[in-house]
């Protein structure tokens, strides 16, 4: 998987617990924790745009 471009790591409070974005060659979006960089969680852009659109809005909060 070497070929999926993937973003700066984005790390809460100077943890460990790091999410990195990236697209894989074919342009599909690929999230993964940086503790776990093999365990891949494949997306489509509208699926990443609705993640990132409902926790703008806190629809999510509940889960933290």
């Amino acid at each position: 998987m070497s070929e999926i471009k993937w973003q700066e790591p984005m790390c809460a409070g100077g943890g460990n617990a790091c999410l990195q974005i990236g697209h894989a060659p074919d342009g599909t979006p690929i999230l993964r924790e940086t503790a776990r960089p093999t365990e891949l969680i494949r997306t489509t852009s509208q699926g990443l745009r609705n993640l990132i659109e409902a926790a703008k809005r806190g629809e999510l909060d509940h889960l933290l």
